[in-house]
């Protein structure tokens, strides 16, 4: 008889890493932890684990099966070592920057790269750049008037990556080499600047004191502009068809990312300390 599926979670952890493990652990999913992140979880789950009856082991790769999964979060890592991956008998799974390029060919790892992932930690070194770039202009006041308009990015919470990701661990037909995460719909740099700017404002203002009825008129989240045909550049997002295809084959859904961009931003300054904004 073969032994339950475990999850296993290596690599850079805080942010959608933490949020899977929660999520398997409200689901009495087993689930192994590296032991560079495993006391800071366990006290961070301390109220759950008092509820759920599976409680996470520290990660020993001794105790890694055949029918496994193992996770390694590399979203901010230059380098990963795929020579010691390779040669884990059990599936593994790398979730690698949409940005990066990692050659697997030959050996039988999966790679899922995610593009414009919003995620929630409050861990310095793991930082949301572009987004951290424009919260910056929202403190100075910019308008951000300079900003390359045209360029698009595919939004998707944190949230809605660690949902799908719950989905595919209990897959077990062989995953395809190569997948790719993120939002539907994209959004231009000042698109995304202007959402971001109507809540730090709201956010700022709500902790001075100062808050407004003029904080919460409705604004539309997308403003219809014109422009040259010249002046726009083509902006083709990252191909959803695999990992759409592959939920589909699970539980019929698809990927469906439900996070409004708002609240997703919402979440994100959360993370952040803007007392000094005050």
């Amino acid at each position: 008889m073969s032994k339950p599926r475990v999850v296993h979670f290596l690599g850079e952890l805080p942010g959608i890493g933490e949020d899977l493990i929660h999520k398997l652990v409200c689901n009495n999913i087993r689930c192994s932890i590296v032991d560079s992140w495993y006391d800071l979880f366990m006290s961070k789950m301390a109220t759950e684990l008092e509820i759920f009856s599976e409680r996470p082991f520290l990660f020993n790769p001794e105790m890694v099966y055949s029918n496994d999964v193992l996770l390694y979060f590399a979203i901010h890592q230059q380098s990963v070592d795929l020579d010691a991956l390779a040669k884990i008998e059990c599936d593994v799974i790398l979730i690698l920057n949409g940005d990066s390029r990692i050659d697997v060919q030959g050996t039988k790892l999966k790679l899922i790269y995610i593009h414009d992932l919003i995620y929630f930690s409050e861990v310095e070194s793991l930082a949301n750049k572009n987004l951290d770039e424009l919260l910056d202009l929202c403190i100075s006041n910019s308008e951000g008037l300079n900003l390359p308009s045209d360029k698009k990015h595919w939004w998707v919470a944190q949230q809605d990556v660690a949902a799908g990701l719950l989905r595919l661990i209990g897959y077990t037909k062989p995953l395809p080499q190569l997948m790719h995460i993120c939002g539907r719909r994209g959004w231009t740099n000042q698109e995304t600047f202007e959402q971001l700017g109507l809540l730090y404002r709201r956010t700022i203002a709500g902790s001075s004191g100062q808050f407004q009825t003029s904080h919460l008129e409705s604004k539309p989240v997308i403003h219809l502009t014109v422009a040259k045909v010249s002046q726009i550049t083509p902006s083709t997002r990252p191909d959803l068809s695999i990992i759409n295809e592959l939920l589909i084959d699970i539980d019929g859904e698809g990927w469906r990312p439900l996070t409004p961009l708002r609240t997703a931003l919402m979440h994100y300054l959360a993370t952040k300390d803007l007392g000094h904004s005050v």
